[in-house]
């Protein structure tokens, strides 16, 4: 396709620019050979039409679940049925899943290490451990409940 008719595509769907547009009318005017060419693309374009919808076939989805059942491995799946480099992709994510997560979980700080986070979280617990029920949110909404009663 040259540009031409890149750009009498344009126009018909009414993509170009309208300077672009108006030039190009102008020209289709005053050069038959050009307006020919556009007839045929616009009459191209109009007669593009998609059929009407046609039903489903009866009995089409009744053969298209026995063929997917007929086809379904009697296992289910496995790596065994994989090609080689996917089980060898998957070993190696293993492996590499594996060693990340030891050198990660070695450089985790212990807890001794940080004693005002240990002192901070302690606090907190005894804090919590000292509400009784009745400071506590529940204790507040199973007093309102039985007032209702």
């Amino acid at each position: 396709m040259n540009g031409t008719e890149s750009d009498l595509m344009r126009l018909l769907h009414g993509e170009l620019p309208e300077a672009q547009a108006r030039e190009l009318r102008t020209r289709l005017e005053s050069d038959p050979t050009l307006a020919e060419e556009y007839r045929r693309l616009r009459n191209t374009w109009e007669g593009l039409a998609l059929p009407p919808p046609s039903p489903v076939p009866p009995g089409f989805s009744r053969r298209v679940m026995a063929r997917a059942r007929a086809e379904r491995p009697a296992e289910g799946l496995s790596l065994r049925g994989a090609p080689v480099w996917v089980r060898a992709v998957a070993a190696a994510a293993l492996v590499a899943g594996t060693a990340i997560g030891i050198g990660v979980g070695g450089r985790l700080p212990i807890a001794e290490e940080i004693p005002a986070v240990t002192q901070t979280v302690q606090s907190e617990t005894a804090a919590q451990d000292d509400l009784s029920l009745e400071d506590s949110l529940a204790g507040s909404y199973w007093e309102t409940v039985e007032g209702l009663q």
